[in-house]
């Protein structure tokens, strides 16, 4: 017992040394931490390592390798089982990923999913292991031919080998075959160097440094000492942490981000409504037995409770507040339309709506971005010298379930009309209000061009989605006669070059519509700068790691930039050109590495807030209107009641964006917030929101989740590195503003 109780925790001692160095601070907590992993775990070991004492004697593992070591037939028969155990755990593991996949990655009900797949694979493992007895005849064959090196036996080199071929396999896969940026390989590593420093300790202590091991006195002694320290640490390094501290650990930690959020809500979440009461500092749980209370939650004025556990119950609002009134000062946030103002600018006949998944909108050749010394952009840049260009346009999601219906409906993310906002990806109810139904409601011919499963809708389309899991249907595409076909499901559709055929099709139905005279509203979807990243002919990737990321993603740019302008030529080519308002917009952006989330570095997107996430572009190409940038900041559910204002459309009481036509027509409108939401779902269990200043100077960003402020001034830090919570003069009215848009119109919004 003593030394399993001894090496375990001083393989935890030297990992949680190194984990405090990485996180830069907060040791208490950190060694806290490792305290709970490695107390249980030192427990287990010790009562190994002493029922093997009490059974066999002490010294047995010693006794055990040098038998196999003299003992050939020994060897041999030990060898032969661990090959046919291997084989059997190998066609057990691909049965296991084959089943997963029909029995949890193709349904909806994952749970129940998981529930089935667990008694189809104890099932197989029973009929599986019948064959170990035929095996190990073949098997004792191959263990003859292995040879043992001096003191190790061929069982021990097959162990230490079969250890280094999985890693090396894991590694393989991990970097090769996955996006392993969004893997939280700190703790991943950090857990299997665990048993690794352990095992090297004890064969330090009891091989080469055994009389080094001998004279430390009373060992048992300091081994239980140690044990009871570890048992202590969590009530003084995890009982209300400073704000600092909580950074510090769910930002930079190997095993903090992982470890806490797994006790939140093992342990501290009693109401399972997803906020706890531990480690969220002042934004815990203030009710953890209701799941209608919580930090997350919107306020209800008038309910007689603190719904979101902030500011006790929130007041209903006068009913004779006008819903558009927006306030410019620093209170500011009412997100609803504004009062109506008159109209000299019409958007011509028709709308072409070119949505470019996952576009930065600091990859654009007219903000001055260039890779090999020219624009990505050059056919966007030519539009939108002839355009009004928004340069500052912020996404109200980081991911495109999030991003898309919110949006089409000119809605934020949790005001959205869906199923269950809990879910990867909700299904949009048909009482929403969207865009192409709004559209053809005024007479407009409505089309979709696609081809990626997100739009897949079997109901209306049964024939486009043949390759995509059954459970998908975002009901995206209501109002209009949605082209999709040759979508592929989910995992493949990384790996997809839809480009071309989006850009046919969508370039065979213009000409189609050009020789009518039906006005028309067409969205078309370049998914091309989604990750994974395709190479492409004449681009070759001459960078390595993160750098050849960003050259990939800015390739990818680059091509579906010909695909725009491919479609730009056919509004030329057709006539159409001079009577299609043309808008060019992104759902969200990307990251590549600046910021940590959670404890690991952020790629992609879909797991912050940060700018590089929500700062996206916005062209509008409308016929008659003059050229010009404007700095106002702007939102995408503006989108969809821009358009219908520039068709002279009513739009629908449910859309809360505002008409941007007056700062199209060179006008003003009053300065506005831009805000955004990340909600917590299935695959990242995260709860935040986000305002980007009405002057667009500061970005605040509101961690719910982990009870976090984050205020970044835009001007002097545009990559947001530094965090001048505790430094802007301005930080508490700015989180007040966000709060109050959280507990006033979002809340308000929610319940229309």
């Amino acid at each position: 017992m003593a030394t399993g109780l001894g090496v375990v925790l001083a393989g935890a001692l030297i990992l949680a040394i190194a984990d405090v160095v990485k996180t830069g601070g907060g040791a208490l907590t950190v060694m806290a931490l490792w305290g709970l992993i490695a107390a249980p775990v030192a427990v287990g070991v010790g009562a190994i390592l002493g029922a093997g004492n009490a059974t066999w004697g002490e010294g047995w593992i010693r006794r055990g390798l040098a038998a196999l070591r003299d003992d050939d037939a020994l060897d041999r028969m030990v060898a032969a089982l661990m090959l046919a155990g291997v084989m059997i755990a190998g066609v057990f593991v691909k049965l296991a990923a084959k089943a997963s996949v029909i029995l949890v990655g193709n349904v909806e009900r994952k749970a129940t999913g998981a529930l089935l797949l667990g008694v189809v694979l104890v099932a197989a493992l029973l009929v599986i292991s019948l064959a170990a007895v035929p095996l190990y005849r073949i098997t004792r064959k191959i263990a003859g031919i292995l040879p043992s090196l001096g003191p190790l036996s061929r069982s021990v080199l097959l162990v230490v080998a079969g250890a280094l071929l999985g890693a090396a396999a894991a590694l393989y896969v991990i970097y090769t075959k996955l996006d392993y940026q969004v893997l939280p390989l700190g703790f991943v590593y950090a857990l299997a160097m665990f048993p690794v420093v352990a095992l090297v300790l004890a064969v330090l202590f009891y091989g080469p440094l055994a009389g080094l091991r001998e004279r430390i006195p009373a060992r048992g002694i300091l081994a239980g000492v140690g044990f009871l320290i570890a048992l202590v640490l969590p009530t003084l390094g995890l009982k209300n942490p400073s704000e600092e501290t909580r950074a510090a650990v769910m930002n930079h930690g190997y095993i903090g981000p992982m470890s806490i959020k797994i006790l939140q809500k093992a342990l501290f979440d009693k109401d399972h409504d997803g906020s706890s009461t531990f480690f969220a500092g002042a934004q815990a749980d203030c009710d953890d037995h209701d799941p209608d209370v919580n930090p997350s939650h919107l306020e209800i004025p008038g309910n007689g409770k603190d719904d979101n556990c902030r500011d006790g119950d929130g007041k209903p609002e006068p009913t004779e507040r006008p819903p558009a009134t927006v306030d410019a000062g620093v209170g500011s946030g009412s997100a609803a339309p504004t009062a109506t103002q008159p109209v000299t600018l019409s958007g011509g006949k028709n709308v072409l709506w070119i949505f470019v998944d996952t576009f930065r909108a600091d990859r654009l050749g007219y903000t001055g971005y260039q890779r090999d010394g020219k624009s990505l952009t050059p056919r966007i840049d030519a539009l939108a010298k002839d355009s009004v260009v928004f340069d500052n346009a912020f996404s109200q999601a980081p991911n495109t379930p999030r991003s898309v219906p919110s949006f089409m409906s000119s809605r934020y993310p949790s005001q959205l009309k869906v199923d269950s906002l809990k879910k990867s990806y909700p299904q949009v109810l048909d009482t929403a209000d969207l865009f192409f139904e709004t559209m053809k409601g005024a007479g407009f011919a409505t089309f979709g061009e696609t081809s990626h499963f997100y739009f897949c809708d079997r109901k209306r389309y049964p024939d486009t989605c043949k390759d995509v899991v059954t459970w998908m249907n975002s009901n995206i595409t209501q109002g209009a006669d949605w082209d999709n076909t040759d979508a592929v499901d989910i995992p493949p559709s990384n790996k997809d070059n839809a480009g071309p055929r989006v850009a046919k099709k969508a370039i065979a139905k213009l000409e189609e519509l050009s020789k009518g005279d039906q006005k028309f509203a067409m969205l078309v979807h370049f998914f091309e700068p989604h990750s994974t990243y395709m190479e492409h002919e004449g681009f070759p990737i001459t960078e390595h790691g993160t750098d050849a990321l960003k050259q990939k993603y800015d390739y990818e740019i680059a091509v579906t930039d010909s695909y725009i302008g491919q479609l730009l030529d056919t509004l030329d080519r057709t006539g159409l050109a001079k009577n299609t308002t043309v808008i060019i917009m992104a759902d969200h952006g990307e990251a590549f590495g600046v910021h940590t989330f959670a404890g690991e570095k952020m790629f992609f997107h879909g797991q912050t807030l940060y700018q590089e996430l929500i700062h996206v572009p916005m062209i509008f190409h409308v016929p008659g209107a003059t050229p010009r940038h404007v700095p106002d900041v702007v939102q995408l559910v503006d989108l969809a009641p821009t358009v219908a204002a520039l068709f002279g459309i009513a739009p629908p009481p449910a859309w809360h964006g505002r008409s941007l036509v007056p700062l199209i027509d060179g006008k003003t409108l009053p300065p506005q917030p831009a805000f955004s939401e990340m909600l917590p779902e299935p695959k990242w269990d995260h709860d935040a929101k986000s305002m980007i200043s009405a002057d667009g100077t500061r970005h605040v960003f509101y961690r719910i989740s982990d009870g976090l402020w984050e205020i970044y001034d835009l001007k002097a830090d545009p990559e947001e590195k530094t965090n001048v919570v505790n430094s802007d003069p301005n930080s508490k009215a700015l989180q007040q503003q966000l709060t109050q848009w959280i507990e006033g119109p979002l809340s308000a919004g929610a319940a229309n």
